[in-house]
């Protein structure tokens, strides 16, 4: 079964606007893939959901986030990584994708994480590129 990563940026898209991205997470929850993070990652996803930007209380955060966090494999990388050196919270991404023997890392950050294309043998690919896959 393939291993992937979805990125912060996925995940909360998926939570606040549905779209393609929330069909990473349909996938996900029928079992198409095993979706990997880390408490790095999934600290982040709430951080951001948390900004002044979405307006949500800690408890609409958790029951969005909580459900997706519940069918997710949580590793904890032991290896740091400075691959990525405009945004090196991008690094973390990496770490876990490496940690979790993933195949597939899934976001939207085409600035960073998409224009490498793939991290050692691990493929970057985009939501819908990631859908077609599956």
């Amino acid at each position: 079964m393939i291993r992937a990563v979805v990125d912060t940026n996925i995940t909360v898209s998926t939570l606040l606007f549905g779209g393609v991205p929330l069909k990473v997470v349909h996938a996900a929850l029928a079992r198409r893939f095993t979706w990997v993070t880390s408490p790095i990652l999934m600290d982040e996803s709430e951080r951001v959901m948390r900004s002044d930007k979405f307006g949500l209380s800690d408890k609409e955060i958790q029951k969005l986030a909580a459900p997706l966090f519940a069918i997710a494999e949580v590793v904890v990388p032991v290896k740091t990584l400075e691959v990525i050196k405009r945004c090196p919270a991008d690094n973390r991404v990496l770490e876990c994708a490496a940690e979790g023997n993933c195949s597939v890392i899934v976001t939207g950050d085409r600035r960073d994480l998409l224009s490498l294309k793939q991290f050692h043998k691990i493929q970057i690919v985009t939501a819908r590129q990631f859908l077609d896959q599956i």
